[in-house]
């Protein structure tokens, strides 16, 4: 299924008991004004809120060049720019995860850690829905939902009903990305020698 605004904001009326639906998202319709003012932020919220597989990225971070206290870290790197939530950092070729924090320094956002080369592991901004998950299709639909029902449908109980439903899908949400691809794998030189 290719995922659109304009299925996204008719899932949100849906779920708040809105039969009339959007012929398009840029439409003079006040309900698609009202979920155009909300969607990027309400997107870039569930991106945050949960490791999405499919927003998953990783990129060598470069050296900043702030020259402010580094918090009692060695180093400080840009933050990217299409970084939503810095999830791991670690050392180029070597996966052990290190400590880092991240900070504001000469008014820009950096990552502080004791790492030379370093590689972070973050959630990037998708903007193409044609990318997103159907779970977080489901779960951005809902939150967005809870954001916008006091208004559309002058229901705040709506609202509640609608981020009490999003909290759940988040749950079910790490269940399925459990599933896909692999942590461990086993070693089967000592599954053998445990057989003898």
């Amino acid at each position: 299924m290719n995922n659109s605004k304009a299925q996204i904001f008719n899932v949100v009326l849906n779920i708040l008991g809105v039969s009339n639906p959007l012929e398009n998202s840029n439409s003079l319709d006040n309900r698609a004004i009202l979920l155009n003012n909300y969607y990027t932020l309400a997107r870039d919220c569930v991106l945050k809120d949960f490791d999405w597989n499919f927003a998953s990225s990783m990129r060598k971070l470069s050296l900043s060049t702030t020259s402010q206290n580094l918090f009692g870290f060695s180093y400080c790197y840009d933050y990217p720019n299409d970084c939503i939530c810095a999830r791991d950092v670690f050392e180029n070729n070597c996966y052990k995860l290190e400590k880092f924090k991240v900070a504001s320094c000469e008014e820009d956002k950096v990552i502080l850690t004791n790492v030379k080369n370093a590689v972070l592991r973050y959630t990037k901004r998708v903007e193409k829905e044609v990318y997103f998950s159907p779970e977080f299709t489901i779960a951005l639909s809902y939150y967005l939902a809870s954001l916008t029902s006091s208004v559309i449908t002058g229901s705040i109980q709506k609202g509640e009903l609608a981020y009490e439903k999003y909290t759940k899908l988040l749950r079910h949400a790490k269940y399925l990305n459990a599933q896909e691809g692999l942590d461990t794998i086993a070693d089967e030189e000592t599954y053998l020698d445990s057989r003898c």
